[in-house]
């Protein structure tokens, strides 16, 4: 049997609450922030859609989806385009409020935090000094594969 890696590259995400612990592989490109194509069809957590690397991905508000704030656009704030796990849509993008920070993360090193989460949160857990969240991507991505692409 492999053995599992004792360190995974991670990455450190702002976010307007707490910050996303991710695997690093999940980010395919941090763009800079710029104004979504057909914006206001769809969900309130769906921003509108982007043109990326020749396709339509839909931006969405991690705030808005876990019902947890309203969409706040800060001075740094960026988007960040993730890789899905399925296959369904290939990417999506989300507004994040800087530039992640790499991070490695022991097998040991996160604590779970005993905090209630949001529909689109797994759980809260001390890394490295930071409070952070890890999100729930099986349901973000179950929200994404519900959309319908623009014509």
């Amino acid at each position: 049997m492999a053995q599992l890696p004792s360190d995974i590259s991670s990455l450190l995400i702002p976010m307007q609450g707490r910050p996303w612990l991710v695997p690093n592989i999940v980010v395919a490109e941090v763009i800079p922030l710029r104004q979504p194509d057909r914006p206001g069809h769809g969900p309130e957590w769906l921003l509108g859609w982007l043109s990326w690397r020749d396709q339509q991905i839909p931006l969405l508000s991690f705030e808005k989806l876990n019902e947890s704030g309203q969409v706040t656009i800060g001075q740094d704030a960026r988007i960040a385009v993730l890789n899905t796990v399925t296959s369904q849509v290939p990417f999506y993008a989300m507004i994040v409020q800087g530039i992640p920070r790499l991070l490695k993360v022991s097998k040991d090193d996160p604590v779970e935090e005993p905090m209630d989460t949001g529909p689109a949160e797994t759980m809260y857990i001390q890394v490295g000094g930071d409070l952070a969240v890890i999100p729930d991507l099986d349901a973000i991505e179950g929200a994404v594969a519900g959309l319908q692409k623009p014509a």
